[in-house]
Formats: structure tokens, C-alpha cells, sequence
């Protein structure tokens, strides 16, 4: 079985399973691409609104909107943290993933975003762009350097090994450490 089919009969295979799942809610195939996304019944979604006016929370949706139309298994999970400690948010076929929302101009955002993200024993980091004009491939390379260059990295945990990049509504990069980089990406 080639791994597109492979990948759609395991999508199949969880969007059933879910279905059945009380704790999940928003339980969602895209037909044509045979993309899932579900939301665990204890995922908070925030109410702040950012700088573009939307609810942060709307942030996650867009995302699990995005990439459930490119095929892939997005799920949201409960958020039952212990005072303090910050998970991440959920799973993208079946990585522990991190959706973090990009909204600062400065030179230490992305990397910023990066070590967060890490920290949370993500191995997938989604940014999310909602305004496009924050967007550019410098600024995610620099982010990536500066994120590299940080000491606080690699201490025990599991190095971030996937970056996806959604502006507004569009998947713009998808970068795999084990597939061949973005040009002028490293991480």
C-alpha cells in the first residue's frame, strides 16, 4: 500500500474512533483529502483578541481548518496542565504539535515562538500569521538562527523536527528536518 493510502485509512480509521469518542468534540473528514480534525472536550480556546481582531482562539480553528483540507490528522487535546507547565496543544499525524500565533514585529519573535514550543515537548511547531504583512522567509530563517544559536536548547529534550507556516489562511511552508530543508532554512 503506498503511504497516501496508508495515511487515509488511518484517518479514516481515527475519524471513526473519534466519532465514538464523547471526549471529542468538532469531529471533522474533508472529503476530498481525507483530512481529520477534532477538539478534546477540556481544549480551551482563547478569548483575547489579537491585533487582527480576531479571538486568539479562532487561531487554532483557522489552523485545524488548513490543515485538515491538506490531508493531515489535527488533533486538539485537553488542556488539564498542573499550576505552571504548559503542554502542547495537540498532535498533527500523530506528532505532538504547538500552534503558536505570530503577532510581534520584533527580531526575536519566531525564535521566540520556537523555544516555547520546545520547551513544551512539542516535536511540530505550526506559526500561525494572521496578518500577512508580519510574514516573510527572512524572518523565519533569522528566527530559526537566532532559535539554534539560544543555549537553552537541546537540554535533554527532544529538538523541534517539523515547522509549518500558515498565513492567514494559506499552508506556505511545510518543513520537514527528515525531508530536504527550505532553502536557506536549518534548524
Amino acid at each position: 500500500m503506498r503511504r497516501s493510502e496508508l495515511q487515509l485509512e488511518e484517518n479514516y480509521n481515527e475519524y471513526l474512533r473519534l466519532l465514538q469518542d464523547d471526549d471529542y468534540l468538532e469531529v471533522t473528514r474533508d472529503e476530498e483529502s481525507g483530512g481529520v480534525s477534532a477538539v478534546h472536550k477540556l481544549h480551551k480556546f482563547a478569548k483575547k483578541k489579537g491585533p487582527s481582531g480576531m479571538r486568539q482562539g479562532d487561531y487554532e480553528r483557522t489552523v485545524l481548518d488548513v490543515l485538515r483540507k491538506r490531508g493531515h490528522r489535527v488533533i486538539l487535546g485537553a488542556e488539564t496542565n498542573h499550576p505552571g507547565v504548559k503542554s502542547f496543544d495537540g498532535f498533527l499525524d500523530d506528532d505532538p504539535m504547538e500552534i503558536k500565533s505570530v503577532e510581534g514585529v520584533g527580531i526575536w519573535a519566531i525564535s521566540t515562538k520556537l523555544l516555547q514550543a520546545e520547551k513544551q515537548c512539542a516535536r511540530c511547531i505550526v506559526l500561525y500569521f494572521p496578518d500577512e504583512e508580519l510574514y516573510s522567509s527572512f524572518r523565519i530563517s533569522e528566527g530559526i538562527r537566532l532559535f539554534r544559536s539560544n543555549p537553552d536548547i537541546n537540554k535533554g529534550r527532544e529538538v523541534l523536527s517539523r515547522i509549518l507556516v500558515i498565513v492567514q489562511g494559506c499552508l506556505v511552508a511545510d518543513w520537514d528536518k527528515k525531508a530536504t530543508p527550505i532553502e536557506g532554512w536549518s534548524i
